[in-house]
């Protein structure tokens, strides 16, 4: 894995260096934790202080563009949303309880959980009410006939 270094941009009102590089690998996209570890090697930068904000590939090439941010202090980096610190700096475990760089990057999913008691529970209540409102139906409208035909009859007899 090479990485070049396209841009450099030292921004001051943030207190970082914004650096924008391109990647050139063999094989599958390289892990981002990789990335950003040879990046604090290049930069001669604080691993707590660089955060690597993305790696895009390139179609149908074995090359990808970057951005990194290193921040001069802990306090600069409040700016950084929470999802990104999380990304750079969280630790992920996979299920042998390697590191996720030994077991490729990929963090199995874990799926919520869903209680079957209470979706029992709510299936016969939306079922109840449906069959007795259409067992209803008939019955009013048969008492409807009835009451129709009651008041026919009573209209003869009186005329």
């Amino acid at each position: 894995m090479e990485i070049e270094i396209v841009g450099d941009e030292n921004n001051v009102l943030l207190k970082r260096r914004e650096v924008k590089f391109k990647v050139s690998y063999a094989g599958a996209t390289p892990i981002m934790e990789d990335v950003r570890s040879k990046l604090v090697a290049i930069l001669n930068s604080d691993k707590k202080l660089t955060v690597l904000d993305y790696v895009k590939s390139d179609y149908g090439r074995h090359s990808a563009q970057g951005y990194v941010k290193v921040y001069a202090d802990a306090e600069a980096m409040k700016v950084e949303p929470a999802y990104k610190l999380k990304r750079n700096f969280e630790v992920k475990k996979a299920e042998g309880g390697e590191d996720s760089a030994a077991a490729g990057g990929i963090a199995p999913k874990e799926e919520p959980k869903k209680d079957e008691s209470k979706e029992a529970a709510k299936a016969p209540k939306a079922e109840a009410p449906k069959k007795e409102a259409a067992a209803e139906a008939p019955k009013k409208e048969a008492h409807k006939k009835e009451a129709g035909k009651k008041a026919a009859e009573e209209k003869k007899e009186g005329a």
